[in-house]
C-alpha cells in the first residue's frame, strides 16, 4: 500500500487532462504511453522532461504503472476509475450506435427467450467485446393464460404463458383422477383468476385469497394442482455473447485472464451473482478490475444497467472486456441498452 503524500492530493487541470489523454491513449493502442512520444502526439507544450516529472508524479500517486524499468507507463485500475468518472460527466449515445439498438430490439415483436438473445447479441458486436444479461426470474413475469392437459391418467402438464412470451411447464402428479372435462373447467378457472397478475403476487396472496373465497371451493383441486406447479417456478439466468471477441485481444490470453475467462464460461453462478448485485442500483454502474470484487474475475471491467418492467428492477445487461474497454462507447451503449429493455419489456407485459 503506496504511503505518498502525493496519494492524498487532488490533481490540478493539466494533471487531469494529461492522465486522461494517457488512458485514452493507452485504451486506443494497448501499449505502454512513452513521455516522448506522448508529447508530439498530444499538445501539452511541455517538454518530453517536464511530462517525465508529471507521469512520475502520477506514478507515485497510484494512477499509472510502469510494467518494465525502460518501458513507458500504462493505468491502474484507479487510473481508469478517474478517466472514467470524468467521462460520465458529460457522455452522449452515438447516433449510429442508437439506430442499431432500435433496429435490432426494439422495432422487433419477439418472446421474451428471443430478447434475451438479441440483446447479448447486439451489444457483443457493437462493442466488440462480450454482451451479457440476466434475465428475470420467472416471479416478476405477469400471467396471461394458465392451460392444463392431461399426460396420464394421474398426472397433468400445467402450462403458463406469460404476457412477455415467457412459457413455463410442470408436471403434476395427482393422488385422483380427472376428467379431460374438469381440466378445462380448471384451465378456465385458473386463466380468469389468475390472469394480470405476477407469479410473484400469485404465490404471495393471490392463491391464499382465492382459498378463503367460497365460490372457488369447488375447484380446490385446480389451485392445489396451480400451486403445486408455481410453487418453483425457475430462477432467473444469464446470456452472454462475444466471448471469441475477447479472445481477440492480446492482454485477455494471457494466463491469469485467460484463467478468469475460463472461470465466467464454466462457472455459471460466477456472472450472474456478479450481475444480481447491480439490480437494485439506479442508471449506470461501472466495476473496474478489482472493483468487481471476486477472486475469480482479474484483469476484466463490467459496464452494467438494470432493466425494469414497470417500476421494478428485474435484471441487468452489460458488457464484460479488459480494463482497457472503450468506456467511451460502451457506457453510453450499455445506460440506453437498459433503458431500451425496460421499455420493450414493460409494453410486453401489458
Amino acid at each position: 500500500m503506496k504511503t505518498d503524500t502525493l496519494t492524498e492530493r487532488p490533481l490540478d487541470d493539466r494533471e487531469s487532462a494529461i492522465l486522461n489523454a494517457i488512458v485514452y491513449e493507452y485504451i486506443l493502442t494497448g501499449k505502454a504511453v512513452g513521455s516522448r512520444s506522448f508529447v508530439q502526439k498530444y499538445s501539452f507544450s511541455l517538454s518530453p522532461a517536464t511530462m517525465r516529472n508529471i507521469m512520475f508524479d502520477l506514478e507515485r500517486m497510484d494512477y499509472l504503472m510502469q510494467p518494465h524499468t525502460s518501458s513507458g507507463r500504462i493505468p491502474t485500475d484507479k487510473g481508469y476509475r478517474y478517466y472514467v468518472d470524468s467521462l460520465l460527466d458529460n457522455y452522449h449515445m452515438d447516433y449510429d450506435q442508437e439506430k442499431i439498438i432500435e433496429e435490432k430490439l426494439i422495432q422487433r415483436e419477439m418472446q421474451l427467450e428471443k430478447v434475451f438473445e438479441s440483446v447479448t447479441r447486439m451489444l457483443s458486436s457493437v462493442s466488440n467485446y462480450a454482451g451479457v444479461m440476466l434475465s428475470p426470474n420467472p416471479d416478476f413475469t405477469v400471467v396471461k393464460l394458465i392451460e392444463l392437459i392431461q399426460i396420464e391418467s394421474n398426472e397433468v402438464l400445467l402450462i403458463a404463458v406469460s404476457r412477455t412470451g415467457l412459457i413455463l411447464t410442470r408436471r403434476v402428479n395427482l393422488s385422483v383422477r380427472v376428467t379431460p372435462d374438469e381440466l378445462v373447467d380448471y384451465s378456465s378457472f385458473l386463466t380468469g383468476e389468475l390472469c394480470g397478475y405476477s407469479l410473484q403476487e400469485i404465490k404471495g396472496r393471490i392463491f391464499e385469497n382465492l382459498r378463503l373465497d367460497r365460490t372457488s371451493n369447488n375447484r380446490e383441486l385446480a389451485l392445489d394442482i396451480a400451486q403445486l406447479a408455481l410453487n418453483e417456478s425457475g430462477d432467473s439466468s444469464v446470456n452472454i455473447d462475444g466471448i471469441e471477441n475477447l479472445l481477440k485481444i492480446p492482454e485477455m490470453v494471457e494466463e491469469q485472464r485467460l484463467h478468469s475467462l475460463l472461470n465466467i464460461i464454466e462457472e455459471k453462478n460466477l456472472l450472474k451473482n456478479i450481475l444480481e448485485k447491480q439490480i437494485e442500483k439506479e442508471g449506470i454502474t461501472i466495476l473496474i478490475g478489482e472493483e468487481i470484487d471476486n477472486e475469480k474475475v482479474t484483469g476484466y471491467s463490467l459496464v452494467a444497467s438494470s432493466y425494469r418492467i414497470g417500476n421494478k428492477p428485474v435484471g441487468a445487461v452489460g458488457v464484460i472486456g479488459p480494463t482497457r474497454m472503450d468506456y467511451e462507447k460502451v457506457v453510453p451503449l450499455v445506460d440506453y441498452t437498459g433503458k431500451a429493455v425496460s421499455g420493450l419489456l414493460t409494453r410486453m407485459s401489458r
